[in-house]
């Protein structure tokens, strides 16, 4: 024990680093400077330092003597301390989530009673503790600077298709992580503009000559109270960064983040510029929410200046509004369904818009009601909207949540869906139809081998049939039509992207039939599709990643080997077998001897020696000359620039480290 008195100094540079470390929390956790959290976690992260900065105020005035007594005493009044401002932050709805309680409780246990026993920092210097601070200070700014600001990556990628190799050129780190997954693209003149699911809006100049790729933020916003809708229901407006969180485990809660912007529509009138963007609405009143239609009208030759200053207008809103308590709620373990908006929108002639609505979930298994097959509801439906009058109708029923719209050329209209567990649906969408759900599907119910509310399970008898149904589920999100010169065998293809299976789907239609499925694997969850004026093809996916597609016009040795090999052999990390062995480090592997793979020929196997690249390139050439016997039935490469391409391709790809 000591009498003595601890110096101020030594306490505040205490207390000092305990305040730092609460403060880097939140920037660690979002990879997010301060200025960007959302609401919630601004307060979380107040009541944290209000806590601590009490407390640490009562030991000063408090505690004079160094002693381990006194040590206690603040620490217990610490805990006191705590205690009530987690009362006061129950009562104003306050949720102090884990990552940043329990620290708190530690940085509380640790400083303040250390600070003012007989150790203080006498034996703890305060340079070890300033250079402790300041490398988690770099690495947390490091962090939420190269979230925030991550570098623009440009990569490209190649996928042998029919007819055309393609060559994706991925953009990542050009947009801003959303606080949620949604949204689409449109186009502006020769400009694109996209909508994200947390409602900013981005101009992106994408040019042919691909050097001049810009991206500009919009100084306005979709319309969604998503931070209105996340305090109302005590969650996040921002969706979780951890897996598990997605999962409906636990008690009910609301998943707050899935409260999103579906799509944006534009549409050029005049010299101005209309823009439209389908989006949830909380109703604080009514404690309800609805799907709404938001419109946003611009001067087409100032449009990126003049929208700062620009007024939303509601075009259209979903009745009934939809409340998350009661006897009409819905039940389960996830009361709000919020990536079953639907919110696909369509312009068409004559001034019209058609959107897309899904259930909600209120599909009579959780639900008292049914929505899609009620008349006086718009959930489950698509409407017509006349965008003069801003009258609607129902144009069609019986959709559970419809994720893709799009008009051929002969002006049909083809609708994607998502059925429960199977059951996606491509329909071809007529007037005054009814489609069935949730009466018939040809999916079942998640966890289940049926669908409790089919007379005809298996079957889609009394309503009309869907043009194809994908069993399992493939997650059909946005459709589009092909009508491009830089793919003229791919004239009137339907292009169906993919949420589940992470790729897209080009599907040939005949007389209103699906004739051609053809999966295009670009392990990405394809949100939305939009077929630009040039022909190439951009892509928007969840991991806010923008795609443009187009033929791979010049040949190299990804592409090459994307069309002349793909089919039969990949390259991913050498035992990632297809008929033929994965390729990847075959350079310097001894001949006939991958890893799991045991169906090589025997001619193949009695080869002796490792490849390397002039062995390569002889078997490419005639495969057949070099190892009389194999099974590889391959003409070979006859052009010798191609064949050095695919080598020089094979030898990067878990070749030796030559550098």
């Amino acid at each position: 024990m000591s009498d003595a008195h601890p110096p101020l100094w030594q306490r505040l540079a205490w207390y000092a680093c305990g305040a730092l470390v609460l403060l880097l929390l939140p920037v660690l956790k979002y990879a997010e400077l301060w200025g960007s959290l959302q609401r919630p976690q601004k307060l979380a992260l107040l009541v944290a330092l209000g806590a601590f900065g009490a407390a640490c105020l009562l030991s000063l005035f408090l505690d004079r003597i160094a002693s381990w007594p006194t040590a206690g005493k603040a620490l217990i009044r610490s805990f006191a301390v705590l205690s009530l401002f987690l009362i006061a932050a129950a009562a104003a709805s306050i949720s102090l989530p884990r990552f940043l309680l329990i620290p708190l409780v530690l940085v509380l246990a640790v400083t303040v009673p250390l600070a003012i026993s007989p150790l203080s920092l006498r034996r703890i210097p305060v340079a070890a503790i300033g250079v402790g601070v300041g490398v988690l200070t770099v690495y947390a700014f490091g962090n939420a600077h190269s979230s925030a600001k991550a570098a623009h990556t440009t990569t490209e990628a190649f996928f042998s298709t029919a007819f055309y190799p393609l060559r994706a050129t991925i953009r990542e780190g050009w947009i801003p992580e959303p606080a949620t997954r949604g949204g689409g693209l449109t186009m502006i003149g020769d400009r694109v503009l996209l909508g994200t699911g947390d409602g900013h809006l981005y101009l992106i100049d994408a040019p042919a000559a691909r050097d001049g790729f810009k991206v500009t933020e919009l100084q306005t916003q979709v319309p969604a109270n998503r931070e209105e809708f996340a305090k109302a229901m005590g969650g996040s407006s921002r969706q979780p960064k951890r897996s598990m969180d997605w999962r409906e485990a636990g008690p009910p809660k609301v998943q707050t983040w899935r409260f999103r912007v579906a799509d944006v529509v534009a549409g050029v009138e005049g010299d101005n510029v209309h823009v439209f963007a389908s989006h949830h609405y909380w109703n604080a009143k009514d404690e309800c929410f609805v799907a709404r239609v938001s419109e946003l009208t611009a001067p087409l030759a100032t449009f990126e200046q003049s929208v700062a200053n620009a007024q939303w207008s509601t075009v259209f809103e979903t009745t009934p509004c939809v409340p998350l308590k009661g006897p009409d709620r819905k039940r389960g373990k996830n009361p709000f369904r919020g990536e079953e908006i639907g919110g696909e929108l369509l312009l068409l002639e004559g001034n019209k818009l058609l959107l897309t609505v899904g259930d909600s979930g209120f599909s009579g298994v959780e639900s008292t009601q049914i929505f899609a097959q009620d008349p006086a509801t718009d959930f489950g439906k698509t409407i017509l909207i006349d965008l003069a009058t801003h009258e609607h109708r129902i144009f069609s029923m019986g959709h559970r949540n419809p994720q893709g719209i799009t008009r051929s050329r002969d002006g049909k209209l083809w609708l994607t869906e998502h059925g429960e567990q199977g059951g996606d649906e491509l329909n071809l969408l007529e007037d005054q139809v009814n489609y069935g759900w949730p009466n018939v599907t040809y999916g079942t119910e998640y966890g289940t081998n049926i669908w409790p509310r089919s007379q005809h399970q298996g079957q889609h008898i009394g309503y009309r049939q869907p043009t194809m149904a994908w069993v399992p589920s493939i997650g059909a999100c946005d459709i589009a039509t092909l009508n491009s010169k830089l793919f003229p065998i791919w004239e009137d293809n339907l292009l169906v992207g993919s949420l589940s299976s992470r790729s897209l789907y080009r599907l040939v239609v005949v007389d209103d039939r699906v004739v051609v499925q053809e999966p295009i694997a670009l392990n990405k969850r394809v949100r939305d599709i939009l077929p630009m004026p040039d022909g190439r093809i951009m892509i928007w996916s969840d991991d806010w990643a923008l795609t443009l597609l187009e033929p791979a016009a010049q040949q190299n040795g990804a592409s090459l080997f994307a069309t002349q090999c793909l089919g039969c052999h990949t390259v991913t990390d050498g035992m990632s077998h297809r008929i033929g062995p994965d390729l990847f480090g075959v350079v310097g592997r001894r001949i006939g001897d991958a890893k799991g793979y045991d169906e090589y020929s025997a001619a193949m196997k009695a080869q002796e020696g490792a490849w390397d690249a002039d062995r390569l390139d002889k078997f490419l050439a005639q495969p057949s000359a070099v190892v009389p016997g194999t099974s590889m039935a391959f003409p070979g490469v006859a052009d010798a620039e191609h064949r050095k391409a695919i080598v020089e391709y094979l030898s990067r790809k878990g070749g030796p480290d030559r550098s």
